[in-house]
């Protein structure tokens, strides 16, 4: 049993060097693609690693300030004449494996994009900061949160499969 938790741990660290790695080589996007206002990166990680019962809640705490520490570095390397978009992580919980980072080219679809008040699909904004603090967070100051409780109905299921979670924007959400 000290050999598999042993090895589980080597691996959990091997993922989140090979992450990082992954995340630091990524590339501003020129321009969005005809019809498409936004380019993401999904989280290039094992599902199981961040999601269900064999996610560990140190693990998607590392993993998700790898995406912070990803998305300012490209906020940072912004080029000219795209001042106007908008780097932004954005974390579910407690599915971290819907995690991404995104680039939204158009303000105008980034202001509806938070916008999701339908009968079997909803986000409700928080107040607070509570992922942040939970996961000791280091976000940094030219960046905000948002946070979102969100609930989703399916119906094409007997019984209607419901879920609910929590979504997070950090980055350029402000």
């Amino acid at each position: 049993m000290v050999w598999q938790d042993r090895r589980r741990r080597y691996d959990a660290v091997r993922e989140a060097r090979g992450l990082r790695r992954r995340l630091d080589r990524l590339e501003f996007p020129p321009a969005a693609y005809p019809g498409s206002n936004y380019f993401h990166w999904k989280i290039p990680i094992g599902q199981g690693l961040v999601s269900g019962p064999t996610a560990r809640s140190d693990f998607q705490a590392i993993c998700a300030q790898v995406l912070i520490d990803a998305s300012y570095c490209l906020a940072k390397r912004k080029p000219k004449g795209l001042e106007h978009t908008r780097v932004v992580t954005i974390l579910g919980c407690p599915d971290l494996f819907d995690s991404e980072i995104c680039v939204f080219f158009d303000p105008k679809y980034f202001a509806s994009f938070t916008d999701r008040n339908f009968d079997d699909y909803r986000w409700s904004a928080r107040s607070d900061a509570e992922l942040v603090t939970r996961w000791s967070l280091d976000v940094p100051t030219e960046f905000a949160v948002r946070g979102f409780d969100t609930y989703e109905r399916d119906d094409t299921f007997d019984p209607p499969y419901v879920t609910t979670g929590q979504t997070w924007l950090i980055g350029e959400v402000e």
